[in-house]
C-alpha cells in the first residue's frame, strides 16, 4: 500500500474515533451537533455514520419535532455494543467489574484473598470472578481487562516490580499471566492511575491539574495533568505515600521512616490520620500547582467529612493563597468501584481510540 494510502486508512481511523469519542461525551447527539462538535464537514461525518452504525456501535434514536421542519435524529453509542472488565487488586481482596461501551457497571463480585496471598492466588481469583461477571455474555463482545494493583509497577510490559507489603509480588508476570488465564487482552496499571482514569473517563471535558488521592490499605495518587494521566518516564509516578514527612519517624514498609502512609495508619484518631494526609498534599498542591484534589478510597469512604474538614484546615493553614490560586478539594463520588472501574476504562479508551 502506498504512503498516500496509509494515510488516508489513518485519516479515517482518526475520525472513525473522533466522532465516537464526542458522541459518548455529549450523551448523544445529532449529525449537525456532531459535526460541530468535531470540526469535521458534515459530508464526513455522512460518511462515517453509516459505518458505526453497521458495526453496531451506534443507535438512531428519533427526537420529537420542535416547529417546523424534520425532526433531527439523534446518534447514541449502543451501551451493549461491547464491555470491558476491569479488576482491584487490593491487600486482603480483589474486586472484578463488568463495563458496558459507556463504562457503565453491569455486574460486580468481590473476593476476600488470604493474608500473604500470592500471584497465582490472585490470578486465580481474578479469573474465577471474570468467569463470573461475564457468564452468558457473547465473548466475542468483550474487549479485554484492565487491571489496577498496587506498585512500583512497568505499565507497559505489565510487570508488577516490588509491590509494597505484599511478599511474594517481584518481578511478576501479571499481565502476560492473567492475559493467558482469562484469555483475553490484558491492561495492568497502578490502582492509583486506574482511579484517576474513572475521574477523566466520567468527566464532560479534561480534568484541570487534578490529584485523584487514594488512601485505602495503602496511600498513592493518580495524576491528571493537561487533562492526560501523567505516569512518569518509568510509568511509577504518584507513590505519593512514601513521601517523608518525619526524617526520624516511625519505619515503613517501604524501608523509609516517617512516610505519609505509615504515619496516616499508626495515627490515634480519623481526625489526625485525615490531618496528617493533609500535610502532605499541602507540599503536593505546591508542588504541581494543583487546582483540584479528589479524595478517595476506603478509609476516605468510611469517614467523607471527617477527611474533607480535616484536609481542607490543613490548606488552609500551610496554603494561604489569594482566591485565583485557590484549591477545589472534592470527595470521591464514583463510588467504592472507583478502581476496578477506572481499570476498565483504560480498554474501553484504547477501543475509542482504534474503534472496530
Amino acid at each position: 500500500m502506498t504512503d498516500t494510502g496509509v494515510n488516508l486508512r489513518g485519516l479515517r481511523q482518526h475520525n472513525r474515533a473522533l466522532l465516537l469519542t464526542e458522541i459518548r461525551r455529549g450523551g448523544g447527539l445529532s449529525r449537525v451537533e456532531l459535526a460541530a462538535r468535531s470540526g469535521l464537514t458534515q459530508q464526513a461525518v455522512s460518511k462515517i455514520v453509516p459505518e458505526l452504525l453497521q458495526a453496531g456501535l451506534l443507535d438512531e434514536q428519533r427526537q420529537p419535532a420542535a416547529g417546523v421542519g424534520k425532526p433531527r435524529t439523534r446518534l447514541a453509542i449502543r451501551p451493549e455494543a461491547r464491555y470491558a472488565l476491569g479488576v482491584q487488586i487490593d491487600r486482603d481482596e480483589v474486586q472484578v467489574v463488568l463495563v458496558d461501551l459507556l463504562g457503565d457497571e453491569v455486574a460486580e463480585t468481590t473476593a476476600p484473598l488470604p493474608a500473604g496471598f500470592s500471584p497465582d492466588e490472585a490470578i486465580e481469583a481474578i479469573t474465577d470472578g471474570a468467569h463470573r461477571v461475564s457468564a452468558g455474555l457473547d465473548r466475542a463482545k468483550l474487549l479485554g481487562m484492565g487491571v489496577g494493583a498496587l506498585g512500583p509497577l512497568d505499565h507497559r510490559t505489565g510487570i508488577v516490580h516490588h509491590a509494597t507489603n505484599m511478599p511474594g509480588w517481584r518481578k511478576v508476570k501479571l499481565r502476560d499471566q492473567l492475559a493467558e488465564s482469562v484469555g483475553l487482552p490484558v491492561i495492568v496499571d497502578k490502582d492509583t492511575n486506574a482511579a484517576a482514569l474513572a475521574h477523566q473517563w466520567s468527566a464532560r471535558a479534561p480534568e484541570p491539574a487534578t490529584a485523584v488521592v487514594l488512601v485505602g490499605t495503602g496511600i498513592g495518587v493518580g495524576l491528571l495533568i493537561d487533562g492526560r494521566l501523567y505516569r512518569g518516564p518509568r510509568t511509577n509516578a504518584g507513590e505519593f505515600g512514601h513521601t517523608t514527612l518525619a526524617y526520624d519517624g516511625p519505619l515503613c514498609p517501604c524501608g523509609r521512616h516517617g512516610c505519609v502512609e505509615v504515619l496516616h495508619n499508626l495515627a490515634g484518631s480519623q481526625e489526625e490520620a485525615a490531618g496528617l494526609l493533609g500535610i502532605g498534599l499541602a507540599d503536593l498542591v505546591q508542588v504541581l500547582d494543583l487546582e483540584r484534589i479528589v479524595l478517595a478510597g476506603r478509609a476516605v469512604q468510611a469517614a467523607p467529612e471527617v477527611y474533607a474538614a480535616a484536609v481542607a484546615a490543613k490548606f488552609e493553614e500551610l496554603l494561604p493563597l489569594p482566591n485565583w490560586q485557590r484549591i477545589r478539594l472534592d470527595v470521591n463520588t464514583l463510588g467504592e468501584d472507583i478502581v476496578a472501574v477506572g481499570a476498565a476504562a483504560e480498554v474501553l479508551d484504547r477501543f475509542y481510540a482504534d474503534p472496530k
